[in-house]
């Protein structure tokens, strides 16, 4: 039987719940266990591009290295064509320097199957390393 648009929508957001889950409780096991082989992360998109597992690693390595707390959500889901969704979201985060901050974005997710194969979070990166400086 073939999937639905609605249930493959409903598949990809739950694993981009998965995502976030993974996210908030800063598990980097269960991070990298959502991404394809190959995948391509750019977070935030413009300023640092991360490939593969390896990439995937650093990138988390900056998350536990700058965050005491964080908590992501998912506010809204838009579907795609089936093999991406995009995602506006909220954060809350405590930075190991004890700076409590939030922000916002949107990320794009692209899927090869049941896993993250790209992802694209645009958000202010400079307001973001601002708010923890001062």
């Amino acid at each position: 039987m073939t999937e639905t648009p609605k249930e493959r929508h409903n598949e990809l957001v739950s694993l981009v719940e998965q995502y976030v889950k993974a996210l908030n409780s800063l598990n980097e096991s269960d991070y990298v266990a959502l991404f394809a082989e190959n995948a391509v992360v750019n977070d935030p998109f413009g300023t640092a591009e991360y490939l593969g597992e390896e990439g995937l690693r650093r990138f988390f390595k900056g998350m536990t290295d700058t965050w005491r707390y964080f908590e992501m959500r998912g506010d809204k889901f838009y579907p795609g064509d089936g093999n991406r969704v995009a995602v506006r979201w909220s954060v809350s985060a405590t930075a190991k320097n004890g700076k409590t901050i939030e922000f916002s974005g949107v990320s794009i997710f692209y899927f090869a199957k049941d896993k993250i194969s790209g992802l694209d979070a645009y958000w202010h990166f400079r307001s973001v390393m601002k708010q923890l400086r001062d």
